[in-house]
């Protein structure tokens, strides 16, 4: 079985992606602060910024592909504090894209929707870049440095992600629940738009991407483009509860650390045509709730 190296492997992202392509490949995964058990998998304690140890860890596992999901993705902790996270954002995903065009192996990099501005939506692949806060930039400025240095790269752009928690890591879906259990006011943005994906849909386009050897840039955006308040009704419904303390408001009316974008929405019919198949909201946030027992 071919070994598959996933950084980020205590993340939201990664932990699924750990889980779901262990059929397929030999899994050997990363964490930095958040230890973990991948089963059948290898888990590597590791500071990707360690350039040595990140040597040692390559030549112990031999990847024959690289899925590279580490990354620090909360907007305004990169816009308070850009130069540390531009070192994981953009440093390490370059020095790993390098690894990979010198053994000629997959490298999968997952960036973001944050690399637009939102008045062109929906976005396709070929639209160019022009992000409005400090991580978009680095999700930016990494994605044109690993096509130079590795032209047979694949960049992955991902929406917003929901799904159930894991051991190490949830999504904005978990905060959205404790607040209404806890019968907390639930202001949720109308004028931010995005196109969000349940994780695990996503992982499996990643394999998708794996199986049938894609390069270059690729959205893998949902299937609907929702704000934060429609998000919330259909959740709301899905899990049978009240919507009595969701309230809409206004993005533009909350002073925020980062400015975000309004509307990021991905046109993802090329991965479609591939065959990525993510579920709507409404169905994904069922299948969430049962297995949630909740």
């Amino acid at each position: 079985m071919h070994s598959l190296l996933i950084t980020g492997a205590s993340g939201f992202l990664g932990w699924y992606a750990c889980r779901l392509l262990a059929q397929a490949w030999q899994i050997h995964g990363t964490y930095y602060t958040h230890p973990i058990s991948l089963g059948t998998g290898t888990a590597y304690s590791l500071d990707l910024n360690d350039d040595d140890a990140l040597q040692a860890c390559w030549n112990a596992v031999k990847p024959d592909a690289v899925l590279h999901a580490a990354a620090i993705s909360k907007v305004n902790h990169c816009q308070q504090d850009p130069d540390n996270t531009y070192r994981i954002n953009v440093n390490v995903a370059v020095s790993l894209a390098k690894r990979c065009a010198a053994a000629s192996i997959p490298f999968l990099f997952t960036s973001t929707d944050q690399v637009f501005d939102g008045t062109q939506a929906p976005y396709v692949e070929r639209d160019h870049p022009n992000p409005v806060n400090y991580y978009g930039k680095q999700k930016a400025i990494a994605e044109a440095q690993i096509l130079a240095t590795y032209p047979d790269a694949t960049i992955c752009r991902l929406p917003l992600l929901y799904g159930a928690a894991t051991p190490t890591a949830n999504c904005f879906l978990q905060g959205f629940l404790e607040a209404i259990a806890a019968g907390k006011t639930l202001t949720l943005f109308t004028d931010e738009v995005r196109t969000p994906a349940e994780v695990t849909d996503v992982v499996q386009s990643l394999s998708l991407v794996l199986e049938q050897g894609i390069t270059g840039i690729l959205n893998l955006g949902g299937p609907q483009r929702l704000n934060r308040y429609e998000f919330g009704l259909i959740m709301a419904d899905a899990f049978n509860l009240s919507t009595a303390t969701m309230t809409p408001c206004l993005q533009s009316s909350v002073n925020l650390p980062a400015p975000r974008p309004k509307d990021v929405s991905l046109n993802s019919q090329l991965a479609f045509s591939l065959g990525y198949t993510p579920r709507t909201a409404d169905v994904a946030l069922r299948a969430i709730a049962r297995s949630d027992g909740l």
